[in-house]
């Protein structure tokens, strides 16, 4: 039953790092190109030192997968943590979805991947797994989600744009990118995971005026000034047409 009410509404939530961050238009377009992605069954590395199939992870549940690596002094930890916060709000965590957080950089190594999970408080959780692979399996998977990074010879940083996946049976089904304030969107979302409709999304910076907007914070669907001037005019028509009526035809 979760699979069935998550599959239409899983999602991709990007919070663009750095000066780079595209326009909304770009971002909109972007969104389309990752609708229904396919994403490659790669062999992971786990903390623990297992090695699965990605397949494996979301056989029975959808996977959230995101990006980082573990030197990382920009975006990688607080977009995790606003994952987790996200999470820990909206809950399902292992009964409707489990995270994945999936290093690009082939050098991490298991040490590495334990002291991320344990900074975000996380570690030994089993449904937030912590993983990495060989050059080539990354190259697949970044490529296939048109995530980029490129390394800054002179600072040793990694730039790159923070990305959250939610893939079900090996496909991305639904694509938002945004900026750090968009973790509000991401509850919406998550809360779809749960079996959860919400009947409305907004893009940032796209929408001036709106009929509905949702409140990811208590999960509630409110009118909003859009729905108000598409009223105002039915309701001027009505009224001039009511007020012709009520005075009545003229008598000579």
């Amino acid at each position: 039953m979760v699979r069935v009410s998550a599959a239409c509404l899983l999602a991709v939530l990007a919070v663009t790092a750095g000066a780079g961050a595209e326009p909304p238009a770009a971002v909109s377009r972007a969104e389309g190109r990752l609708l229904n992605r396919s994403v490659p069954d790669i062999p992971l590395r786990l903390a623990d030192g297992r090695t699965v199939a990605l397949s494996s992870l979301w056989q029975d549940k959808p996977l959230l997968v995101t990006f980082f690596y573990a030197q990382c002094h920009g975006i990688c930890t607080p977009f995790l943590a606003w994952v987790r916060d996200a999470v820990r709000d909206i809950g399902g965590l292992g009964s409707d979805y489990r995270v994945l957080a999936l290093s690009f950089d082939d050098t991490d190594g298991a040490a590495d991947l334990r002291a991320q999970a344990e900074a975000l408080d996380v570690g030994g959780n089993p449904d937030w797994l912590f993983a990495t692979a060989d050059r080539e399996a990354i190259a697949r998977i970044t490529n296939a989600l048109d995530f980029w990074y490129r390394l800054d010879p002179a600072t040793g940083q990694y730039d790159h744009p923070a990305l959250l996946a939610a893939v079900d049976d090996g496909r991305v089904m639904r694509a938002v990118l945004g900026s750090p304030g968009a973790a509000g969107r991401f509850r919406e979302l998550a809360r779809e995971l749960r079996g959860r409709y919400i009947a409305a999304y907004t893009l940032p910076n796209q929408v001036l005026w709106r009929c509905f907007s949702f409140d990811p914070a208590t999960g509630r669907l409110a009118m909003d000034w859009g729905l108000v001037i598409l009223g105002v005019p039915a309701f001027t028509a009505a009224t001039l047409t009511f007020g012709l009526f009520r005075r009545g035809p003229r008598r000579g």
